[in-house]
């Protein structure tokens, strides 16, 4: 066994755009985890909670209003190198989110790996 140091990386996004953001994603990265590419977990839609500010361009809701929409959990790991995690949210996630500011989480972590 040996452990990997990587980034996770976590977007929510609403669960019409999750696969145009992850296909997005995957044109930057293949998302390998030993023997398997496009490795990645999806949460059941859950409820995402925000009021739009005067300077935001909703996509949801109006300026100033509580709004609530379903949301998924998108998570994937990607080796730690910063200039892959830039190129994996500037190409991969914002041009394919919907949002103007996509809630994108980001943790340096490290990974189990098999040795095979």
């Amino acid at each position: 066994m040996k452990l990997k140091e990587i980034y996770r990386v976590k977007v929510f996004v609403v669960p019409d755009y999750v696969e145009k953001v992850r296909n997005g994603v995957l044109t930057v990265d293949q998302l390998q985890v030993g023997n398997y590419e496009n490795v990645c977990w999806r949460s059941q839609p859950g409820i995402e909670h925000f009021v739009p500010t005067s300077g935001a361009v909703p996509t949801e809701g109006e300026a100033g209003e509580a709004t609530e929409v379903e949301s998924v959990r998108l998570e994937f790991s990607i080796k730690r190198d910063e200039a892959l995690l830039r190129q994996v949210i500037e190409e991969g996630i914002y041009p394919n989110h919907p949002w103007d500011e996509p809630v994108i989480q980001v943790s340096e972590e490290l990974e189990a790996r098999t040795d095979k």
